[in-house]
């Protein structure tokens, strides 16, 4: 709303004193507006002008607001007219042939002045208003006189109200623009049991009440009430009707009756109504008013889906800052508090505010050891639910034990939703969410583990996503996507554990591992002889819609697979998912993920002794490892791979591990051990006739005279590798090829040629989306701006590839690009910023093993001490 600052000189004083006067007998400011207007129009005050005084309004503001909520631009209120409205009808009634303000417009102005329109008429305006509008008066005065609600049945507060920023601003919000409408309004705050419905809705009151001068009403339908019955449609109604003051002998019986009976009593009514606790649709359907100036509010466990026309708000797990001010308000925590042990007890609370009551009790008085040993009890237990078998309900009962105070128990707050779900087979449904392994689930992977059909299990996810026991998601590419408390998960989960029957679970999610595997085996994942020499631009992925359709629904199922591999004891179905998905997410980057599934699908090989698929295994977790620059292991897993590729006499499977096992060793800088292995791939692919290994070989055995220091040996092997490479469409070894062939031309002085070649490897890089061939190529045309004495376009290009290594995550390239701009540094004369820069590239090279570079940079770092 428009404020000025400016108000009339000979009032400003006045209003002033009043204001201090009444603040100082303890009103709040929300209060003083009827007893300042009172004495305003007491002290000489029109009351359409005391009212406005009394907010503090000056009358161009009231124009501006008034214009806002007519929304008529064309026909625009003016300040002057305000003006004849406060003094109308004159001395003696003189003003009748004058603008008058009628009931439309003085109910207008009540919204701005936050009052109700009667309050804005005094006697000399009912001598000269219309018998008609004199009429609505007298309705008005009574119904506010005899039938003002007294605004009972508002539950205390029990805690303080903490937090929910957004979602009150979403709330002042939605109340402005009723307001302002003046059309009715119903809104819908859902969310889990605990999750602080109530203590908002009465926020809303508190905060808006004042606006609404018919009053407000709060009626607690008691849909999920512990040891109560939820309340009839047609016993709420009857409670109504007497609030707003109806006389109990003229209350009709049925329910259509009443229904029809509230909505005319309400119908010019404006006033704030909470419908709290709410079951479903039809136990609130017949009790919105449907009154223009009303704002009905609705707080429920459940989407009330079947209620047309309503506003939802979900209302979801606090905010981490919130729930973390609101536990250590209630536990009394002192300055200082143990923050990280605070915010692993508020995700085993799932930042549930109820939760967090229960267990600040707790806290408050447990004395100071009290958060620790709470922390350290969570975590136990957390840890012990993480390696639980399928029959075991301990964890989670113990887990939600310790949410409890004086006989109330967070398990009793979401059992009383569960003993109200319809059917057993929404029940069975629900059990089943405690055991999904993962935080978000859609009707396809809840079909798999139900054992359903896909119209089935939509139906059936939808139900659950009714009755509040799981919340929207982002949705993805088969639908819609809903994600699953942690709580819930831990109710679900005990439930799950006493109705069902041993083992029905483990099946469960063997039903889930079958049903993703079938979707990986859509890929066609590579063999190691397909993949050596060519990762990071692989002759795949398969270009079918299929193909792609399984690629993105395994990377958007990513923590659900991951959870199903860890949940599966053993068995091949859930190896040979486990290692699908590492070669799957070794193509994204998820290293870490890949090292972990390849290890697990690697264990369960070696358990069914199928030593192909342990090669294989053994091939991609080197392959792993090695993109991840840890060389060391992924040299150990070469050589295995290899030594049982040997026994096998699988010599595409023995190429690929050696071809491996040389890359490594080249980076390393053990060039020895590097050019016998390359030397093996080379002859065993000439054997094979196999041109990629062949080529892969070569340019690999390039890369080794190169930096033994023979640019002519080096260049007759790049060559060699290069004509292969665009003979069979290798775009990978074509692009590496030349980078080496563009470092030899640069060696030998040829810089134009060098900077051409370099430059097509670059464009190859980006091409088939190569961050490491990208940073090389920029670091080798900086080597030539270096040569020719242009140190600070090198230095840009060093530190244009040092960003690409960064970003790619490859040490190895941040440890190069360091290195190049140590001797930049060097060569101005910046002594100190040349160690500072070769002191990182040491250590990056250290913790890779590659120890002939780091013994390289120690030596230029002596040879920069000595000066």
């Amino acid at each position: 709303m428009a404020q000025s600052a400016e108000f009339e000189p000979h009032d400003a004083q006045t209003r002033h004193e009043l204001r201090r006067i009444l603040l100082g007998i303890g009103l709040r400011e929300n209060e003083l507006l009827e007893p300042m207007a009172a004495e305003l129009r007491q002290r000489g005050c029109r009351p359409r002008r005391a009212w406005r005084l009394a907010n503090e309004l000056t009358q161009e503001a009231v124009a501006a607001e008034y214009n806002r909520l007519s929304g008529k631009a064309n026909a625009p209120m003016q300040a002057s007219r305000i003006s004849e409205f406060e003094s109308w009808p004159g001395p003696r009634g003189r003003g009748r042939n004058r603008p008058r303000p009628t009931v439309e417009v003085l109910q207008r102005l009540a919204v701005i002045y936050r009052t109700s329109w009667d309050q804005l008429v005094d006697t000399a305006d009912l001598v000269a208003m219309p018998r008609t509008d004199v009429s609505a008066y007298r309705e008005a005065v009574v119904r506010r006189s005899t039938a003002r609600p007294a605004g009972r049945g508002m539950p205390e507060e029990t805690m303080p109200f903490v937090g929910r920023q957004e979602q009150r601003a979403e709330l002042r919000r939605r109340v402005a623009e009723q307001l302002a409408a003046n059309r009715p309004a119903v809104h819908v705050i859902n969310g889990l049991a605990g999750m602080g419905k109530t203590a908002l809705a009465r926020n809303v009151v508190t905060e808006h009440a004042e606006r609404y001068p018919d009053g407000w009403i709060w009626e607690d339908l008691r849909g999920h009430s512990e040891g109560r019955t939820p309340r009839t449609t047609n016993g709420v109604l009857e409670q109504l009707l007497l609030r707003i003051g109806v006389q109990p002998e003229t209350i009709e019986p049925d329910q259509p009756r009443r229904a029809e009976r509230w909505r005319a009593e309400m119908r010019d009514r404006r006033m704030l109504i909470v419908f709290d606790n709410v079951l479903e649709s039809r136990q609130v359907r017949d009790l919105l008013p449907h009154s223009p100036g009303s704002f009905v509010l609705i707080t429920s466990r459940r989407n009330l889906t079947g209620l047309a026309g309503a506003a939802p708000l979900q209302l979801n797990a606090m905010a981490r800052a919130e729930a973390e001010e609101l536990l250590v308000k209630l536990s009394h925590l002192p300055p200082g508090y143990d923050v990280d042990a605070v915010r692993r007890i508020l995700e085993t609370a799932g930042r549930l505010p109820l939760a967090l009551r229960l267990i600040a009790g707790q806290l408050a008085h447990g004395g100071p050891g009290m958060l620790a040993a709470a922390d350290r009890d969570f975590q136990q237990l957390t840890e012990r639910l993480k390696n639980a078998p399928t029959t075991e309900e301990s964890p989670a009962a113990d887990i939600l034990a310790r949410f409890s105070a004086e006989g109330e128990t967070l398990r009793a707050a979401f059992e009383l939703s569960y003993q109200r779900l319809p059917d057993p087979e929404l029940r069975r449904a629900v059990r089943l969410l405690g055991w999904f392994p993962g935080a978000e689930i859609t009707a396809e992977t809840l079909g798999a583990m139900a054992d359903l059909s896909p119209e089935a299990s939509y139906a059936l996810i939808r139900r659950i996503f009714e009755v509040g026991l799981l919340e929207p998601a982002v949705g993805g590419p088969t639908g819609q996507r809903y994600r699953i408390h942690d709580v819930t998960r831990l109710f679900t989960r005990v439930q799950a554990s006493i109705e069902d029957l041993p083992g029905e679970h483990a099946t469960a999610i063997a039903r889930l591992v079958r049903y993703s595997l079938q979707v990986a085996k859509s890929l066609t994942a590579p063999r190691p002889f397909e993949v050596a020499g060519s990762f990071p631009s692989p002759p795949w992925p398969d270009p079918s819609e299929e193909a792609a359709r399984a690629r993105e629904w395994l990377t958007r199922e990513r923590e659900m697979l991951l959870g199903c591999v860890r949940a599966t004891a053993s068995g091949t179905q859930t190896g040979e998912l486990a290692r699908l998905l590492a070669f799957h997410l070794s193509g994204l980057g998820h290293w870490g993920d890949a090292r972990w599934l390849f290890r697990r699908a690697l264990g369960i090989a070696r358990d069914d002794g199928d030593r192909i698929v342990e090669c294989d295994v053994l091939f991609g977790l080197g392959t792993v490892h090695r993109l991840a620059f840890d060389y060391e292991t992924a040299m150990k897993c070469f050589k295995e791979a290899h030594e049982i590729a040997y026994a096998e006499r699988d010599d595409l499977r023995r190429v690929s591990a050696r071809w491996g096992y040389a890359e490594v060793t080249r980076l390393i800088g053990d060039y020895d051990s590097s050019r016998e292995a390359y030397g093996e791939v080379l002859a065993i692919a000439r054997d094979l006739r196999n041109p990629k290994f062949e080529g892969d070989a070569l340019r690999g055995l390039g890369h080794i005279e190169r930096m033994r220091g023979d640019p002519g040996q080096a260049r007759v092997l790049y060559d060699e590798a290069l004509a292969i490479a665009i003979r069979i469409h290798n775009r990978y070894s074509r692009g590496w090829s030349l980078w080496g062939i563009g470092n030899i031309s640069r060696v030998q002085g040829h810089f134009d040629i060098a900077r051409a070649e370099l430059t097509e490897a670059d464009e190859i890089g980006l091409e088939i989306e190569d961050p490491l061939l990208h940073a090389d190529a920029m670091r080798g045309m900086g080597h030539i701006c270096r040569d020719l004495g242009d140190l600070d376009r090198a230095q840009g290009l060093y530190s244009d590839s040092l960003h690409v290594a960064r970003r790619a995550g490859d040490p190895h390239g941040e440890a190069d690009a360091w290195r190049a701009l140590g001797g930049i540094a060097a060569t101005l004369g910046k002594r100190h910023r040349a160690g500072e820069f070769l002191r990182k590239s040491l250590a990056l090279y250290r913790s890779m093993g590659v120890k002939l570079a780091a013994a390289q940079v120690t030596m230029e770092l002596e040879n920069l001490d000595r000066g």
